[in-house]
């Protein structure tokens, strides 16, 4: 009879976070609303520093299309700029295109474009598909049968602000969303192949996803990783026909470490949220700066050890796979010593698994700490994404997140089962 109650109370107590969960994502949904439609009329006098994210994109889709026979342009600083000072963008932001030659040359058609038509269309394709990789995170994170459930876990996604600012900046990640939740989906309804498609081109569109492969291979999912390796290497081969080996040779080689000294430059919070941008805030805050190698070796050794304990979590204590994902989503984000404000769109899908899954199994204890202060953390991991980037707020809901998948590998889910079945033969024997 106990544990009845206690169950009553925890789904009760359920129910009124979600329900205030979705009042919120209400009454910030009229919020947006009103910023979109301020930029709109701020956009329609300033081409240029419209989705000012996209400029980079367009030099480089223009210099696969016009130069095709030097696409080392592409990672051309100096071009860049030039060409960003006769756009008229704004250069006070980090001016260095960092994405693989895949990336610029799959989408290069957009370059054949007017700039202000392409950038409308870019993202008029992300919103769409981040709408759609909305749909398919909640359908997976939540298999019961309540749509006001379904609905929530859409508003959670599509109303925090990290969504928006993509929007805002014409940037890629509502893209990296899709082609992530996507793969989870399609691997969840058995289309193992197919998932691997979807997640090659998420792995060389952005490289970190390799986490993802990993993931696959402690879980044996040797379908989709097989299918991963070869479309990604079909990509790949596809653009060294038509640009060269030697830009992948040397982006892997040279542009990847260029670009992350060049960014890591620019400072810590709230621009970099990664525990590295953290402890550099903090202590430049407390007078005694951290030096780069001791910045380096924090960053590094904290990477390491996240992803080894991944690696056991998923190996030795799997329980859902759904939670596999949300964890490997995590880890790759807090592994990364670079972790700004706009990559937290793909941190809504171990959110939203966290909280659907909660919401489906209200019944059990699924974590190792209790459903109400489960419920409570999820609340306020939310709620620092619903808002602007302010000095350490994404990093604690970064640093949220993880615990909470964490502690979903040491939940007493079964031991629950159990006593509510004892309880449940105990009142039929004495009846």
């Amino acid at each position: 009879m106990l544990n009845a109650r206690v169950g009553a109370r925890s789904a009760d107590n359920v129910r009124i976070i979600a329900a205030l969960l979705m009042l919120v994502a209400a009454g910030f949904l009229a919020i947006r609303m009103v910023i979109i439609y301020h930029y709109t009329l701020s956009y329609s006098a300033d081409h240029p520093k419209a989705f000012s994210d996209f400029n980079f994109y367009y030099y480089a889709f223009s210099s696969v299309l016009n130069s095709p026979h030097d696409p080392s342009l592409i990672y051309n600083n100096e071009r860049l700029v030039a060409y960003l000072t006769t756009l008229g963008a704004n250069l006070d932001d980090i001016l260095i295109y960092c994405y693989p030659p895949q990336f610029a040359l799959i989408f290069a058609p957009f370059a054949l474009l007017p700039s202000f038509t392409a950038k409308l269309a870019w993202v008029a394709m992300s919103v769409v598909l981040s709408i759609i990789g909305a749909v398919l995170l909640a359908k997976m994170a939540y298999r019961g049968e309540d749509r006001r459930v379904t609905a929530l876990l859409i508003g959670v996604t599509m109303l925090s602000f990290p969504v928006l600012h993509d929007a805002y900046l014409a940037q890629s990640n509502q893209l990296l969303f899709f082609l992530l939740v996507t793969s989870f989906f399609l691997i969840e309804r058995g289309n193992r192949w197919l998932a691997g498609v979807f997640l090659a081109f998420a792995v060389v569109f952005k490289v970190t996803p390799l986490a993802i492969v990993g993931l696959l291979l402690l879980r044996r999912e040797w379908r989709t990783v097989i299918s991963t390796g070869v479309c990604a290497i079909a990509i790949t081969l596809f653009t060294a026909s038509k640009l060269g080996f030697r830009v992948i040779w040397e982006y892997l080689t040279v542009e990847i470490g260029r670009a992350q000294t060049y960014i890591l430059g620019a400072g810590g919070l709230p621009g970099n949220s990664s525990v590295r941008g953290a402890l550099q805030t903090i202590s430049e805050k407390l007078g005694t700066p951290a030096s780069e190698a001791t910045l380096h070796a924090t960053s590094t050794i904290f990477a390491a050890i996240i992803c080894v304990f991944a690696c056991y979590l998923v190996f030795f204590r799997s329980r859902d796979k759904r939670m596999d994902y949300a964890l490997a989503c995590m880890t790759m984000l807090l592994a990364a010593p670079i972790l700004e404000p706009i990559h937290m769109v793909v941190a809504l899908i171990p959110l939203v698994i966290l909280l659907g899954t909660a919401i489906e199994r209200r019944d059990l204890q699924l974590s190792a700490i209790s459903l109400r202060i489960e419920m409570l953390l999820l609340a306020i991991a939310v709620l620092l994404l619903f808002f602007m980037e302010r000095s350490a707020m994404y990093t604690i809901s970064a640093l949220i997140t993880y615990a909470l998948c964490i502690a979903r590998y040491f939940g007493p889910a079964t031991a629950v089962r159990r006593n509510q079945h004892a309880e449940s033969g105990g009142l039929e024997s004495r009846a």
